[in-house]
C-alpha cells in the first residue's frame, strides 16, 4: 500500500517538476523575445533620430540652394527682358525710322543685344541626395518629388537657353562682319544702315522671339520655386520642434 502511495507521490513530483521546467523555459523564451524587441526598438529609435538629423541638414542646405536660385532667377529674368526690349525697339526703328531717336540711344540699344542668359543653378544638395541614395529620408512628398524631378523640370529651360545662345552667336557674327568696332561711337552710321537690311532685322526678330520664350520659361519657375521654398522652411520648423 505504502509503495503505491510513494509511487503516486513520485509521479506527482515528476509532473510538478516538468511543469516548473516548462514555466521556466517559457519565462526564458519571453525574456529573450522581450530583449530582442527592446533592442530592435532602441535601434529603430536611433536610426530614426539619425534620419531626422540628416533630413534637417539636407533641408537647411536645400533652403540655401533655393534662395540662391531665386536670386539668380531674378537676374536672368532682368537680362532676358532687356534683350527683348532692345530687340523690339530696334525692330520698331527699322520700320519707323530714326528721326525721333535721341543721340546715343542706338548704341545703347545695340549694346542691349549683346550677351545671352543662362541660369547658373545651384543644386549641390539634390546631387548629394541622389548620389548617396538618401532621398527617402525626405518625408515631405512635395519636396521629395521636386528634388527627384529637378533636372527634368529644367529641361525646357536648358533647351531654350541653347536657342538663345545660338541666336546671339549668329547676331554677333553678323555685326562683326558689317561693323569694324561694335562699341565705337564712330560706327553709328553703319549701325543705322543695318536697320534697313532685312537680314539684320531677321536676326533681331529671332533674338526677340527666343529671349521672350526664355523669359516666359524663367517666369514659370519663379512661383514653383517660391512655393517650394516656403514648404521647405515650414518642414524645417516642424523638424526643429520634433528634435528639441
Amino acid at each position: 500500500m505504502f509503495r503505491i502511495f510513494r509511487k503516486i507521490r513520485m509521479e506527482q513530483m515528476k509532473g510538478q517538476r516538468f511543469i516548473r521546467y516548462l514555466l521556466y523555459a517559457f519565462g526564458e523564451i519571453v525574456l529573450v523575445v522581450l530583449g530582442i524587441l527592446i533592442a530592435l526598438y532602441l535601434n529603430e529609435q536611433k536610426e530614426y533620430r539619425e534620419d531626422r538629423a540628416k533630413e534637417l541638414t539636407y533641408l537647411q542646405s536645400f533652403q540655401q540652394d533655393l534662395e540662391r536660385n531665386l536670386t539668380e532667377l531674378d537676374r536672368v529674368l532682368e537680362k532676358s527682358n532687356n534683350i527683348i526690349q532692345s530687340s523690339d525697339s530696334l525692330l520698331a526703328l527699322g520700320s519707323e525710322g530714326l528721326s525721333a531717336l535721341p543721340s546715343g540711344s542706338l548704341n545703347s540699344l545695340m549694346d542691349g543685344l549683346l550677351g545671352y542668359t543662362k541660369h547658373m543653378t545651384r543644386q549641390g544638395t539634390i546631387e548629394d541626395l541622389l548620389g548617396s541614395g538618401d532621398l527617402e529620408v525626405i518625408r515631405n512628398d512635395t519636396i521629395r518629388r521636386a528634388m527627384a524631378t529637378w533636372d527634368a523640370d529644367l529641361k525646357l529651360v536648358r533647351e531654350v537657353e541653347v536657342d538663345v545662345k545660338d541666336s546671339f552667336s549668329k547676331t554677333i557674327d553678323y555685326l562683326n562682319q558689317h561693323i569694324l568696332m561694335l562699341d565705337d561711337p564712330r560706327t553709328a552710321f553703319e549701325k543705322e544702315q543695318l536697320l534697313s537690311k532685312r537680314v539684320f532685322l531677321n536676326h533681331l526678330f529671332d533674338r526677340a522671339i527666343t529671349a521672350e520664350l526664355l523669359n516666359e520659361s524663367y517666369a514659370q519657375l519663379k512661383p514653383a520655386w517660391t512655393s517650394l521654398h516656403s514648404e521647405v522652411i515650414s518642414e524645417i520648423q516642424n523638424l526643429e520642434k520634433e528634435t528639441d
